[in-house]
């Protein structure tokens, strides 16, 4: 099994980053807060996900720079009717703690606003996922990045986009006040 790939970044694009790993270069499928976390000619470590296609058609490698993004994926691939790139998406549009909190408080509508996602799978995701993820402790995001993210939106950011940068910007700062993470989310351009 492929557990995780460390290299160079050559490039990286909305939902895909190129990663250099020793004479090979590796396209690697991500959600678009990794994308947009990382930049090239910077060494990175992403957690893999293999999966290979029932039919013919190449392996697909997916990459996620928490355990906690991975542990998503891989939970909401596995519901009737996610597959990997719905799951993705979920994840391009959610933070893994405000998904996780979605999920344990049922709130089948925020899972709607994510494109692919209708109102019967939205049920599906909650009634497969709600329990396994209410044995986990109530995930709360600080009221700092909930400040920051509104800033973001005001000032005209679409809302993944929003996500994108302030989980860049958490990551480099994560007991930073709303102005710093606002600072740092313009920055991460």
């Amino acid at each position: 099994m492929l557990d995780s790939l460390r290299g160079r970044v050559v490039r990286a694009a909305p939902h895909q980053v190129l990663l250099q790993v020793g004479p090979l270069g590796v396209l690697v499928r991500v959600p678009l807060s990794v994308s947009r976390a990382l930049t090239p000619d910077t060494e990175t470590t992403l957690l893999t996900v293999l999966l290979l296609p029932r039919e013919e058609g190449e392996p697909l490698l997916y990459g996620f720079l928490t355990e906690e993004e991975r542990r998503l994926f891989l939970l909401l691939k596995g519901v009737s009717g996610v597959g990997a790139q719905k799951a993705l998406a979920l994840l391009s549009h959610f933070s893994p703690p405000q998904l996780t909190q979605i999920i344990q408080t049922g709130n089948a509508q925020a899972l709607t606003t994510v494109k692919g996602i209708g109102k019967k799978l939205a049920q599906q995701i909650l009634l497969d996922l709600g329990p396994a993820l209410a044995k986990l402790p109530q995930a709360t995001l600080p009221p700092a990045y909930n400040d920051a993210y509104q800033a973001l939106l005001a000032l005209g950011f679409p809302s993944a986009e929003a996500h994108a940068r302030l989980e860049a910007a958490f990551r480099q700062a994560p007991e930073a006040n709303a102005e710093t993470l606002v600072q740092l989310a313009l920055r991460n351009a």
